[in-house]
């Protein structure tokens, strides 16, 4: 038996060499995501600028919204301590024109009196004139 060798030619893989062009290519596709990137960034850093700038301004509606609850209970406050004040002065202007009204009425009972009063001695010093020699001094 007779073997035959048989033979193939294979030629080598090229070798890959870059080149000037491929090398700005490449740099250029680099400073092309850097600037990508540092964009994205910079998006980023706003994004959460305005994040943390909403979560303040959530926190101070918090404050004022807790505030506003603090001005409600102090107003109707100053509007029970309003109508206590209302009353009592309504109480001490009662209070004084009743007052009023019985000294009035006293000073008329007692000037009544003092008429009558003076009548009495009138009549009592007219009777003693008449009856003895009584002198009236005023």
């Amino acid at each position: 038996m007779i073997t035959i060798r048989s033979t193939i030619a294979v030629t080598s893989s090229p070798k890959t060499e870059f080149t000037l062009q491929d090398t700005g290519v490449f740099l250029g596709i680099v400073a092309s995501l850097v600037m990508l990137s540092g964009v994205a960034i910079n998006i980023i850093s706003k994004i959460n600028k305005i994040s943390f700038t909403v979560d303040g301004i959530q926190e101070a509606l918090k404050m004022h919204a807790s505030n506003a609850e603090k001005i409600k209970d102090l107003d109707k406050r100053l509007d029970i301590h309003l109508q206590d004040y209302v009353n009592y002065k309504d109480a001490n202007l009662l209070s004084h024109n009743g007052l009023d009204e019985r000294i009035e009425h006293k000073w008329q009972r007692a000037e009544n009196e003092f008429n009558a009063l003076k009548t009495s001695v009138k009549e009592v010093q007219g009777f003693l004139h008449r009856t003895n020699d009584f002198k009236i001094r005023e």
